[in-house]
């Protein structure tokens, strides 16, 4: 595997796995819609002024715009901006099982809508199998008759579903010449449209001060910005320009065995046994999905599918 694929990768895996534990110490502080709107906003301008800085100048034209507009909101105000808010409401563990079914719908969509790849038991069983051993990775535990917001539930799977779905459509419409060009205007017009959100729902009036953020929250801030989107959304991008959407969406098996890593190394929290054996399945069922569809892609094509529609489309 070329060393460029192998950052990439290690980028979305271990980068983003770390976003949980940031978002979890910004709204404890900061109204969550407002917080994705400002991650977002900085983020899309300082990718914006990189993709300048690296050569990038040709302008967009009106359709890659609406384009970049419709996956940006999707899959950023829609699919991920709900993690914020549902974080406020829901414990960590929960919200990490319920984005890591992005996976299946990804693979659901790719066979069952577009028809690009043949459903077969070999690739599915893995990863129902790994949905299956998400909670004992997370030490989910409903102990004390605890009752958990639905509507928020429902919000962090409507955001899987929706990921899902726009990371396929930006697979299959024009995008801008440049990778960085499109990160970046996805990131501008979801980090305007979840301000919008957010002043209607009245929440600039609950922003701390600067001072009593706390630096928790700032250290989360600068982690979100330059790590998790200024590096870990230009390689997902980049990997969207040469590879396929199934292999990308495997992030979300991974991402919670990094998150509870982390929870382990900072939080001082306990791993059990339990979650040793989670941890090796879900690496097993992570293999299995690359064996079968990264080693030999064609064998899985759906015979009605359309190579070239699985393309991210740039123009020539």
């Amino acid at each position: 595997m070329p060393l460029k694929r192998i950052l990439a990768y290690a980028a979305i895996y271990l980068l983003w796995g770390g976003s949980y534990l940031a978002i979890h110490f910004i709204v404890q502080t900061v109204p969550p819609v407002f917080a994705a709107s400002i991650r977002y906003g900085v983020s899309g301008l300082l990718l914006l002024l990189l993709s300048y800085l690296a050569g990038h100048r040709t302008r967009p034209t009106p359709r890659q715009v609406f384009n970049s507009f419709l996956t940006g909101a999707g899959m950023f105000a829609l699919g991920y901006a709900g993690v914020y808010w549902a974080e406020t409401r829901l414990p960590s563990w929960l919200v990490s099982v319920l984005t890591s079914t992005a996976l299946f719908w990804t693979y659901a969509i790719e066979c069952l809508v577009l028809r690009a790849y043949r459903l077969r038991w070999i690739v599915l069983m893995p990863i129902l199998l790994g949905l299956v051993c998400m909670p004992l990775l997370v030490g989910a535990t409903l102990r004390n008759g605890r009752s958990y917001s639905l509507l928020a539930v429902f919000i962090v799977l409507f955001g899987a579903i929706s990921w899902a779905v726009f990371a396929a459509v930006m697979k299959r419409v024009e995008m801008p010449s440049s990778y960085l060009q499109t990160a970046s205007l996805q990131m501008l017009i979801s980090g305007l449209l979840l301000f919008v959100i957010s002043c209607s729902l009245h929440e600039w009036y609950a922003v701390p001060s600067i001072t009593h953020i706390g630096s928790k929250a700032l250290l989360g801030f600068a982690y979100l910005v330059f790590g998790s989107s200024l590096i870990g959304f230009t390689a997902f991008h980049w990997l969207m320009v040469h590879d396929q959407t199934l292999l990308i969406a495997t992030y979300t098996y991974i991402n919670p065995i990094v998150a509870t890593l982390l929870g382990i190394l900072l939080g001082h929290e306990l791993y059990s046994p339990q979650q040793m054996l989670a941890t090796f399945v879900l690496l097993l069922s992570i293999g299995c999905v690359w064996n079968e569809v990264g080693r030999n892609p064609s064998r899985l094509r759906s015979p009605v599918g359309s190579a070239a529609g699985s393309e991210y489309r740039i123009p020539r």
